[in-house]
């Protein structure tokens, strides 16, 4: 498996049908020729029409799918042109400009690359063919695609073509160019019915539409409207999407060779690497399918059976992913830790999403909003697989290289695997190495799961950032600023705590006040920085001193408090000597030019087991005793330095 060919595979909207027949055809030929193929896909659509400006951030990050893979590493590229938004599409194309391998395009027209796509002339030809000679039609009207697209022109020309071949005069007037969407239907049926009313008909006889998604719009408005398919107008589509049949009446359709063009997309990149060349497009023809909306099938014959299996199961392939998406919010939402979310995210994926192996890498810095630039292309770093499975067993937490894509086993099996960025809106989170089913899978209920899944991540982190900031200013409210340990409101916190235990074991409650002796002194000698210093070395040599049974506090300016639970007179002797041995050793040790001294008052409080007054009244009264002890002590050492 080593000596594999390895092809990168671009699509978009994985799930939608023509799309899907594609990536089939890619990958039954992949595995008949021992290729290893992996698609990166996205989700940006620009074929509604819809105006999805709004969402264009979205699309910057749904497109970083694209840049993950570094083309050097394959041997060639597969291009599906199909629903590319705008951002996406121009993204690719950027790509592509600097890529070194083959190309080959299917799905639409890229005039860089060797394109493999329908001969689009010569079978939409055949459609308006059979209205003609078939159903002997000569009115014909023509519900055409968008003119940007390159295949419009073609079925215009093949629809010229027909006409002239049966000596029936063209009238631009009677082409009307849509959306290519069911929402064209309406605006088109209003601007026939008044080129007819003009020319003295009621209705065309036959409307030859681009694609069977306008078809079909164009057929609910008739229907709207009393107007019968197809006795009073044939209407005929292209494209042969399952909803052209699932209609009433089912649609006359060409179905073109989605799964053939997938197919020959591997063969002709087998025969390029072959040395073989290619100067023009590889076309293939459509197959006419004939159904009710041109009259060839009768009215009074259905398929519903089959219809309505086909409908049972995309609502429930619908209503599983639609519960799957609800699960993964409650499951993940219950999850403590991050690595329980991971494992929830993981359980979730082996429930209704049709994934037969997920595994979830996560990029580095995923949490901080990471936008990636033109350089992430080429840039390798390392991934880390944070959860998922592979089959019925789940994998364990591991690295790899972003160089690599898949960790080395799955490089080397022969089996296709898709990659899904993981992101939020234009933020990179990672991405998913995914075996998906797109069988009967609803592309927008399948994209609400991924959408939901960044979200998920991203309010993770806003969670630990909003903990992170709640605990800072929780600490910045109970704690001085200057030296970290508690300011008074910390400390009052703990008393009614410390004092109940005090009852408990029937032991002292402590508190001692510290004052720093001549701040302002040293302020005014040495700089208010030096003052900062003398402040902190207190604080230091408190918090070295303290055992588990102590709280230390700045009151404020250049006043201290412990409060100590469990204490005699003989301990808080012992914890005074030991801080002022600290100070001392400290201030020598950085070779200060002044000495750094506290006064110190001690008030020892043995609560009684009956006590039922206010906590906070007895400790505003052991402050002021001890503080009232500290006053005099400093008088004291004030006496003994002036003599």
């Amino acid at each position: 498996m080593v000596d594999m060919k390895k092809i990168a595979v671009f699509t978009s909207h994985v799930y939608e049908q023509m799309s899907g027949l594609m990536q089939k055809g890619i990958i039954d030929a992949a595995l008949a020729n021992g290729v290893k193929v992996i698609f990166f896909a996205s989700f940006g659509d620009s074929y509604s029409s819809r105006s999805y400006g709004e969402y264009s951030k979205y699309d910057e990050g749904d497109s970083v799918s694209f840049d993950i893979p570094n083309l050097d590493d394959f041997d060639g590229i597969i291009k599906i042109t199909t629903y590319f938004s705008a951002v996406t599409e121009r993204h690719l194309d950027n790509m592509l400009k600097e890529a070194s391998v083959p190309v080959v395009n299917i799905g639409g027209r890229d005039e860089r690359c060797i394109n493999i796509c329908c001969d689009d002339t010569k079978s939409f030809a055949e459609m308006v063919e059979h209205v003609v000679s078939v159903h002997g039609c000569r009115d014909i009207y023509h519900l055409a695609g968008e003119p940007k697209q390159y295949f419009t022109g073609e079925r215009v020309d093949a629809y010229k073509e027909v006409l002239s071949k049966h000596g029936i005069p063209f009238d631009k007037e009677k082409v009307f160019y849509g959306n290519l969407w069911f929402s064209c239907g309406e605006e088109a049926l209003d601007y026939f019915l008044e080129h007819c009313r003009k020319n003295g008909r009621e209705y065309p006889e036959a409307v030859v539409c681009a694609n069977d998604y306008s078809a079909i719009g164009l057929i609910n408005a008739c229907k709207a409207r009393g107007i019968r398919i197809p006795e009073d107008i044939i209407i005929t589509g292209f494209d042969g999407v399952q909803e052209a049949l699932n209609g009433f009446p089912t649609l006359t359709t060409a179905r073109q060779p989605f799964y053939n063009s997938g197919y020959q997309a591997i063969i002709t990149l087998l025969r390029l690497f072959e040395g073989e060349t290619f100067p023009e497009d590889i076309r293939i023809m459509a197959d006419i399918f004939c159904n009710q909306s041109c009259g060839c099938r009768p009215k009074n014959v259905d398929d519903i059976e089959d219809v309505r299996l086909t409908y049972i199961k995309r609502l429930d392939n619908t209503t599983g992913i639609s519960q799957s998406t609800t699960n993964l919010m409650i499951s993940v939402s219950n999850a403590g830790t991050l690595e329980d979310c991971f494992k929830a995210i993981s359980k979730n994926a082996k429930t209704d999403t049709g994934f037969k192996d997920m595994l979830l890498c996560l990029a580095p810095g995923w949490d901080k909003q990471r936008e990636v630039d033109e350089s992430f292309r080429t840039t390798d770093e390392e991934m880390t697989i944070v959860a998922g499975y592979r089959g019925d067993k789940d994998v364990e937490v591991q690295t790899i290289r972003k160089r690599q894509i898949l960790p080395k086993d799955m490089m080397e099996d022969p089996n296709p695997y898709y990659i899904f960025t993981l992101h939020h809106l234009q933020y990179y989170m990672g991405y998913l190495i995914v075996s998906p089913d797109i069988d009967f899978r609803e592309q927008k209920a399948l994209q609400s799961w991924f959408v939901d899944l960044g979200v998920i991540l991203e309010n993770r982190r806003i969670k630990r950032d909003l903990e992170r900031s709640v605990a800072r200013l929780e600490f910045l409210y109970n704690r001085d600023t200057l030296t970290e340990i508690y300011n008074r409101r910390g400390l009052e916190e703990f008393f009614a705590e410390y004092f109940d235990e005090c009852i408990r074991n029937e032991t002292g409650l402590a508190v001692m006040v510290f004052d720093m002796d001549d701040l302002k002194v040293i302020n005014d000698n040495y700089g208010h920085n030096e003052g900062d210093y003398g402040l902190k070395t207190i604080a230091y040599a408190m918090m070295r001193t303290v055992d588990g049974n102590e709280i230390c506090a700045r009151s404020g300016g250049d006043e201290f408090i412990v409060l100590a639970k469990n204490y005699t007179e003989e301990k808080a002797a012992g914890f005074v000597d030991n801080v002022r041995k600290l100070i001392s050793q400290k201030v020598r040790l950085d070779d200060k030019k002044y000495s750094v001294e506290v006064s110190v008052g001690v008030h020892i409080e043995y609560p009684e087991e009956q006590f039922e007054g206010d906590a906070h009244k007895v400790f505003e009264r052991c402050l002021k005793d001890a503080d009232k002890a500290m006053y005099t002590e400093k008088k004291k050492r004030k006496v003994g330095r002036d003599l």
